[in-house]
């Protein structure tokens, strides 16, 4: 509802039909100070660029690796989730603003049908990535407070079972902004006809049932969805602070020995190590036991990780989508009457900043997936360099298949 939001604004201050085009553009209020659409048109450039690319090899990279120790066996596939509604947003999103909210305002030249479905994705979009960060959060809590039902319960096939119900919930939730958005004329030629120079692709209901569409929305696709993360992971941290601690409690009350004794202790482990292999190749259950002690710290610490990546997804969601939100509140509680030259132009670059943010939150999440994990750092690199050494790889093939030839020729 951007394009939306930005007229509806004005109009409330502004009555009569606009009869010329600076009338359209007094009334839409779309006279952006050609600096900073410059600004803007390089920024979302550089968003695209990063998020379209550090999306696709991300997906990319755990569709190759996720059978490697170093990534979790579920969590890949809401990575893989998150990583296809980031690159829609942008795709879908950032060409059509750019060109019809930043630089051509109006007409809109693409037709009824692209407006509505471009609404629509968007929505749709939206609605999964939070879905997904929402879905991500509660793997991490069975995983971590409940390790024995989600072994039970969080299989691969159920995961993608779970993420493909998140996408057809998402297109449900969405469906409304088929039919709220469209397009329509904004303006009358001398002989009072629609022109069709003042086509803007907005909002098509009034402007009260517009602004109730805007709370729920803002309701269900935010601040509902972050109570949930936030709750989900204030409880997941602090159970995974419990066995952090009693894990290190075991490990240092086993490794305190006298040091009169520690050559007895030494000689007993041996004796107890020797006498607990032979019982093992009898009876094959025992080491596993013990292997599951011992590998406790590294399960702890993996998990540790998992959370990590997880709070800073969260945390660079609520960043970015929080002035988004806010703006649009800021739409449906201001009165009508209050609407000022001034307030009007605060939303109106506030409009631009808070869609700046929006779309940084679909790029980011590939650089904290670097920053906060060492080993997916590592995959992504290799998948990296391994993308641009092909180019070289068949340069260098041709280069030793000519010179061969020409040897064999010489010879």
């Amino acid at each position: 509802m951007e394009g939306a939001l930005w007229s509806s604004a004005n109009l409330t201050s502004t009555s009569g039909a606009p009869n010329s085009s600076s009338d359209l553009a007094q009334e839409l209020g779309v006279d952006t100070h050609w600096s900073s659409k410059v600004v803007i048109t390089v920024l979302y450039v550089l968003i695209f660029l990063v998020g379209t690319i550090g999306n696709v090899l991300t997906i990319s990279l755990v569709l190759k690796k996720h059978n490697l120790h170093s990534l979790q066996s579920t969590v890949h596939y809401h990575l893989v989730s998150l990583a296809l509604s980031d690159i829609l947003i942008l795709l879908i999103s950032i060409p059509i603003e750019l060109y019809n909210f930043i630089w051509v305002h109006y007409p809109w030249v693409f037709g009824d049908v692209v407006c509505r479905s471009y609404y629509f994705l968007r929505d749709m979009c939206s609605y999964a990535t939070v879905l997904n960060i929402a879905s991500l959060s509660c793997e991490r809590y069975l995983a971590i407070c409940h390790p024995m039902t989600a072994k039970r319960i969080m299989s691969r096939m159920r995961t993608k079972k779970i993420l493909s119900a998140i996408w057809i919930t998402s297109l449900v939730f969405a469906m409304p902004m088929a039919f709220i958005m469209g397009v329509k004329y904004k303006g009358t030629d001398t002989d009072g006809e629609p022109d069709p120079s003042s086509l803007v692709c907005t909002s098509l209901v009034s402007t009260a049932t517009l602004k109730v569409f805007i709370q729920v929305n803002v309701f269900v696709s935010f601040l509902l969805p972050v109570a949930v993360i936030a709750l989900l992971n204030c409880v997941t941290v602090g159970q995974l602070e419990s066995l952090r601690s009693r894990s290190c409690l075991s490990l240092h009350s086993s490794c305190i020995v006298p040091r009169n004794s520690q050559k007895a202790c030494e000689t007993q482990n041996i004796a107890s190590n020797s006498t607990r292999l032979k019982k093992d190749s009898i009876s094959g259950t025992t080491w596993k036991n013990n292997l599951t002690v011992s590998s406790e710290p590294n399960r702890i610490q993996s998990l540790q990780h998992s959370i990590y990546m997880l709070r800073a997804i969260a945390i660079a969601y609520v960043v970015c989508w929080l002035p988004y939100h806010a703006r649009r509140l800021m739409f449906c509680y201001v009165p009508d009457d209050e609407w000022s030259g001034f307030l009007y132009n605060f939303y109106h670059y506030f409009y631009m900043l808070t869609n700046t943010l929006f779309y940084v939150s679909s790029a980011v999440n590939p650089i904290l997936y670097n920053v906060v994990s060492s080993s997916f750092r590592q995959l992504f690199f290799e998948t990296l360099e391994f993308s641009c050494s092909k180019p070289n790889v068949a340069l260098s093939v041709k280069q030793t298949t000519h010179t061969l030839k020409t040897s064999s020729c010489v010879n």
